[in-house]
């Protein structure tokens, strides 16, 4: 199922991001993929191979399929069935993202 943002999401993302403190800290893809190896890796691959699913795509499929902005969009505000028994805080969100967002990187690079 593609993810679809209306105007006013895609928005709102942006101003979230936007709001971010002056000397915030960087995203840690290190922390990201610490956090989707206890969350995420029950119903996703969240390694940098491997197959996932039409219900749960892998984090590399999700990383070449998306972009930066749609990443974080998504797990802001997850698809209509939620996932499962946790959410995540501003901070995990973007270490998450910035975790698929080096499986990416290293696609691209063949790492």
């Amino acid at each position: 199922m593609p993810l679809v943002l209306g105007g006013l999401g895609t928005v709102a993302v942006i101003l979230w991001l936007a709001t971010a403190p002056a000397g915030a800290v960087a995203p840690s893809p290190e922390a990201g993929a610490d956090l989707a190896a206890r969350w995420c890796a029950g119903c996703h691959v969240v390694g940098p191979s491997g197959a996932g699913t039409d219900s749960a795509p892998s984090f590399a499929a999700i990383a070449g399929r998306r972009d930066s902005a749609e990443i974080r969009a998504f797990l802001v505000k997850p698809h209509a069935r939620p996932m499962r028994g946790f959410s995540l805080s501003t901070r995990e969100i973007e270490d998450v993202a910035a975790y698929i967002e080096t499986l990416e990187q290293r696609a691209e690079t063949g790492r």
